[in-house]
């Protein structure tokens, strides 16, 4: 199975952008996950088309099951 997680952010445009990361620890936490997207936030980290975050707005893994043709 196949694993992302997912960070959604609001823009200062006011459109959102979500960050993918594949295959993320097994137990990461929303806190964590959390913690470090207000850290993006406050330390203006990406810009995304022009656009900084400007919030969090929540995150989510993604499970995908893969199967190869044969």
């Amino acid at each position: 199975m196949k694993r992302t997680l997912e960070i959604e952010f609001l823009l200062d445009n006011a459109k959102t952008k979500t960050l993918s990361l594949t295959d993320p620890k097994d137990d990461i936490s929303a806190t964590a996950v959390q913690t470090w997207a207000e850290n993006v936030v406050a330390k203006k980290a990406f810009l995304i088309g022009g656009s900084f975050p400007v919030a969090y707005k929540g995150a989510s893994i993604r499970k995908v099951d893969v199967e190869e043709l044969a």
